[in-house]
């Protein structure tokens, strides 16, 4: 019996033997967390990976404040169209004056009247509330502007006088803002102070200037203000004074009664005027604002654009007693070319468009009158004089002054161009063709 029962104890041995099961392997326990961690790791170096390639170059310029290189600056326009082109084809229109005065009189129908709308007080206070908002928005590219003026007093002795404006913000690089207002209020500054919102103050230096338009840029490194203001500084949008129509509301802000951050509302009073400056033509509109020897500042149509630049310098004639604006559509090229520092081409004429009827007394179809030749000019040396008929420039035809300015300014200082012009001022008129080196432009 007991040898049974051993013979069936070491069959249960046996069988337990067998079913004993096989301990697992250390690579598969320990792979299944191996494969989640290198899949993580992966993970998270493309999150690192595109996180770095997105900061890295707002860092970078944070970091090393690097204008990028020949790249030049464009003034925020809400008509990014207006081209030296789109003026030219303006300087067409100019030419055919007569044409658009003959058709001033053809018949017009009324406007009809389809609805007549109640209006009280407080429709007339909304109103100026809207306006309000308008002008509230753009005076956050107005800035204040002190500059501080050495001189002596009727004693000799030395004095120093601060003079205050406005400015209005045009433009802006990864180093700088550019700041635009009239020249004879920092011209002669031994310092210069800019006035943000919030009472922020940074030192300005002039950047670049035009002394016969009576504007400058000043410049403001953005080093020198708060980093967390930077973001929040806004520029201003140039609009356009093409299309402008007598009666157009527009909104004067910076110095227009002199005193610095005021503000009038008034209209259009009249368009068509224009003065002749060297080498170009410039469009003049008037308002109903307030006008004095101290006025300056910034014409905005009610979207908020630039639309022109009151002068106290470029008023002749009845426009003496008249707020007097310069519109925006002929200084945005200027303007630029301020701001990104580059040599205006020179040639050192001023002139005037012909009538119909001085053009059929020369027997000429187009072309411009040289009323004044500038001393030392490009002009002058090439033998160009008083009296003389500028017909084409490197045989491009020339419209009117406007048209005049854009042919020469397609060309840099120092190129050669050819020049056909009538002499009226001999005993006999004559055509001639003379070379003309260009120059850039020299303050006097």
């Amino acid at each position: 019996m007991s040898k049974d029962n051993d013979k069936e104890d070491n069959d249960f041995e046996f069988i337990q033997e067998q079913i004993i099961e096989k301990k697992r392997k250390k690579i598969g326990k320990y792979l299944p967390p191996m494969l989640f961690t290198v899949f993580m790791a992966i993970l998270f170096g493309i999150i690192a990976a595109f996180t770095f390639v997105i900061a890295e170059p707002k860092i970078y310029d944070f970091m090393h404040h690097k204008k990028v290189p020949n790249t030049p600056i464009k003034i925020p326009s809400a008509y990014p169209e207006e081209t030296e082109d789109h003026q030219e084809d303006d300087s067409e229109i100019i030419a055919s004056e007569d044409d658009n005065e003959n058709s001033a009189d053809l018949p017009t129908k009324p406007p009809v009247i389809l609805e007549t709308i109640a209006a009280d007080i407080e429709d007339f206070s909304k109103m100026y509330t809207e306006i309000k908002k308008v002008a509230n928005q753009v005076n956050k590219s107005i800035v204040s502007v002190c500059s501080n003026i050495s001189g002596t007093d009727m004693f000799g002795e030395p004095v120093e006088k601060k003079v205050l404006t406005n400015g209005i913000l045009i433009a802006k690089d990864n180093t700088q803002l550019y700041i635009l207002l009239s020249f004879d209020r920092v011209e002669d500054a031994s310092n210069i102070t800019v006035e943000f919102a919030n009472m922020i103050r940074a030192n300005a230096v002039i950047h670049d200037y035009e002394r016969e338009l009576n504007l400058a840029i000043i410049s403001v490194k953005l080093e020198d203000i708060p980093f967390s203001y930077v973001n929040s500084i806004s520029m201003a949008t140039l609009g356009e004074s093409f299309t402008l129509s007598v009666g157009n509301p527009i909104i004067a802000l910076g110095c227009p009664n002199g005193h610095p951050n005021s503000m009038q509302v008034g209209i259009v009073t009249s368009k068509g005027s224009f003065v002749y400056i060297t080498d170009n033509r410039l469009d003049l509109f008037n308002t109903d604002i307030g006008d004095n020897k101290s006025s300056d500042g910034f014409i905005m149509n009610l979207k908020g654009e630039l639309i022109g630049v009151i002068t106290r310098t470029l008023k002749q004639g009845v426009n003496e007693e008249l707020s007097t604006v310069i519109g925006i559509s002929k200084l945005t090229g200027i303007i630029e070319k301020m701001v990104n520092k580059e040599p205006r081409t020179y040639f050192g004429v001023k002139t005037e468009d012909m009538t119909g009827e001085a053009k059929a007394y020369y027997e000429i179809l187009n072309g411009i009158y040289v009323n004044e030749v500038k001393a030392n000019s490009p002009a002058l040396k090439a033998g160009i004089k008083n009296g003389d008929i500028i017909l084409e420039v490197n045989n491009q035809i020339v419209i009117n002054s406007n048209n005049f300015y854009n042919l020469i300014s397609k060309y840099k200082p120092q190129d050669e161009v050819k020049v056909k012009i009538k002499r009226t001022s001999a005993s006999t008129e004559k055509e001639l063709e003379v070379m003309v080196t260009l120059g850039a432009t020299e303050e006097e």
